[in-house]
């Protein structure tokens, strides 16, 4: 059983560089910052926040699928492993929408035609 644990782990493990990669983000590049505009640095930070708590979520996700294969029947580790499970899958959706309502307002005000 622990050589399949072993196994499972390692294999799972070895797949997250290819997550990482299939995410391209945001670019940090200021040339001049008396022209860079405030809206642009803020898209930009807010990415890499997003994507550093997406990270997070997607290893919580990980960890409660291990603790529900360790638990071996034990029905209270399930249940946690479980809940941990829950929550993160909860974490991700709240943080694909975060990222949705920050390009709507972002893009808002672009679109209804207010410029500077």
């Amino acid at each position: 059983m622990k050589k399949i644990i072993g196994k499972t782990t390692l294999a799972a493990l070895s797949l997250l560089p290819t997550f990482a990669l299939a995410y391209t983000a945001p670019s940090v590049t200021i040339k001049d910052p008396e022209s860079t505009d405030i809206k642009v640095i803020l898209n930009d930070v807010i990415g890499w926040i997003l994507l550093l708590v997406g990270g997070i979520a997607v290893l919580f996700l990980v960890w409660g699928g291990i603790q529900y294969v360790v638990s071996a029947g034990n029905k209270d580790k399930a249940e946690t492993a479980k809940k941990t499970i829950t929550y993160a899958v909860v974490g991700l959706i709240i943080i694909v929408l975060a990222e949705v309502i920050v390009n709507l307002v972002t893009g808002l005000p672009s679109s209804v035609g207010i410029t500077k």
